[in-house]
Parts: C-alpha cells; structure tokens; sequence
C-alpha cells in the first residue's frame, strides 16, 4: 500500500529534473490554490454530506487540539527554554510550528484511506479543519509575532475571519446542516464531489515529492528534536489518550495514524509571511517526512 502511494510523490521528485518543467515553487502554489478551493471543499461536502453523525464530530478534534498543545508545550520547553540562548529566535519560532502542527490533510488523507478504506476520509477533514487549523491561524499567527523578524502584527478578529472563510470550513458548515436536517441531495451531486475528491490524494502526494530534496547536514542538530517531537513523543504520548477517549475502533486508529503525520506544509506561508526561519522549516518538513516514511508504515501495521 505505501509503495503504491510512493508513485505520485516520485513523480513530484522527478518533475523537478524535467528540462521544461516550470519552477517547483509554482506548481506548488498553484496546486495548493486548486486543491484548497476546489477539491477539498468538493471532498468535504461528499465527505460530511453523507457521514453518519456520531462521536467523532468530537472527539476527533479533541485528539487534534491535544495534540496540538503537547506538541507546542515540549517545543516550547526545548526551543523557548532549553535551547533559547543556542539558536535565534526566527528559528526557534519555526521550529515551534514544525513540532506542533502536522500534515493532517496533504499526507494524511491518502495515507488514511489507503490503510482504513473510504468509508475514514472524513477523519483527516475532521482532524485538521475542526482541530488543527484553527489553532494555527490563531495560536500559531502568536507564536510567529512572537519570534519573526517581520514586525508584523496580527489580532483575534484577523485570525478568525481568516478561519471561517476558508472555503472548506465554510463547506463544512453547510455539508453538516444537511445532514442533520437530511435534506435530500440528487445521487450525482454526491458521486460528482467524492470522484472530484479522489484527485486530491494524488495531487496532494505529487506536490509534497516537489519539496524533497536532501537535508542540509549542519542543521540537524537545530531539526532533530522537532523532527522527534512531531514524529515519534508526540505520537507514543497520544496514543493512550486516543484509546481512552474514542471507542470506534476504525476512528480511533485513524485519529491515532493522523497524530504521527509529519510536519505540515502551511506552516510555511505563515513562516514566510512573519519572518521565521524559513530554510530551517523547510529541512524540518523535509526530515520529518523523511522519517515518517519509516515511522508511518510501522505504526499503521501496529493499530
């Protein structure tokens, strides 16, 4: 299964030596755009439209927030307290965003519908857009002021007007008064949206292949211990706590797998736009998904 999944992102590594491929970072944005605007929303609605509602509304988010705040917590001990007087703070500030905050759609979503089938594609929707994401335009946009160059400040209502217009949080919304109210929708709406989500796994994979490339030596003793927060302590410490608070056994391994996916890719738009260390993030994306080729399979066979 992860060898089927490595295809795409080969491609992406490859497309990098086509003589007149256009430039990595191009293809990137424009495939981000699409896949933010059109697809997710086309996968969400097919996705939550038909969902059947149940714990997982909440519980799976409460995983993704716990997450979140463990993953900040010892990336703030190691980077804010530990190694504060090692690093600069533009890098200490990245390397906060790279333990805290994972690749719960681009990476997760074809990897948790590879191992869980279909009928678990809303899990990562749930786990990023209900949890995670809002956490890092508002919590996330703090902690970059905090430690960019930029002098760049941002307020509450920026963060949260930033959140409810994401086109799918916005389709969430209304995918969920749907089905609650039941209200009935024509069979090709449904099948046109799941099949116009089935590219975004695909996409999704080629477009992180785009940004790999061999580690820089010297910054890894800067990226390890993010690279091992995200990847491996956060993940051992969630596990006991997912158990406990999610009963389906299918939800509960699927929320499980999200919380060990590597670093995510958004954490460099806001890292560029307050003035973190931007090459830094990158190596930490780049590490941790290196290390999650490893990680993943061996936690998936493990649920």
């Amino acid at each position: 299964m992860f060898l089927q999944l490595s295809i795409p992102l080969a491609c992406g590594v490859l497309y990098k030596y086509v003589p007149s491929a256009l430039p990595s970072a191009d293809v990137r944005k424009v495939i981000g755009s699409i896949v933010l605007n059109v697809f997710i929303p086309l996968l969400t609605f097919g996705a939550l439209s038909q969902v059947h509602i149940g714990e997982h509304l909440w519980t799976v988010p409460i995983v993704s927030v716990s997450t979140v705040v463990l993953g900040l917590l010892l990336s703030w001990l190691t980077y804010g307290v530990l190694l504060r007087n090692r690093i600069p703070l533009p890098a200490a500030g990245a390397m906060i965003l790279a333990s805290t905050w994972c690749n719960a759609m681009y990476l997760g979503l074809p990897i948790t519908t590879a191992v869980f089938g279909e009928g678990a594609r809303h899990i990562p929707i749930e786990y990023d857009y209900l949890g995670m994401t809002p956490l890092l335009f508002s919590a996330g946009t703090l902690i970059c002021v905090r430690y960019g160059t930029s002098g760049t400040h941002a307020t509450f209502t920026d963060a949260v007007r930033q959140v409810i217009t994401l086109p799918p949080m916005i389709t969430i919304v209304v995918a969920m008064i749907i089905n609650v109210l039941d209200v009935p929708i024509a069979p090709w709406i449904t099948s046109s949206c799941m099949a116009a989500g089935k590219i975004v796994p695909q996409l999704m994979l080629f477009s992180i292949g785009l940004t790999l490339r061999m580690p820089d030596i010297q910054r890894l003793p800067v990226i390890l211990p993010a690279v091992a927060i995200r990847t491996i302590i956060v993940p051992v410490i969630m596990w006991s706590a997912t158990i406990w608070l999610i009963e389906d056994p299918m939800v509960e391994s699927a929320a499980m797998l999200e919380t060990a996916m590597p670093t995510m890719m958004l954490t460099m738009v806001f890292a560029e736009k307050y003035g973190l260390d931007t090459s830094a993030l990158a190596q930490a994306i780049l590490a941790s998904t290196l290390v999650s080729l490893v990680t993943l399979p061996f936690l998936a066979g493990a649920l």
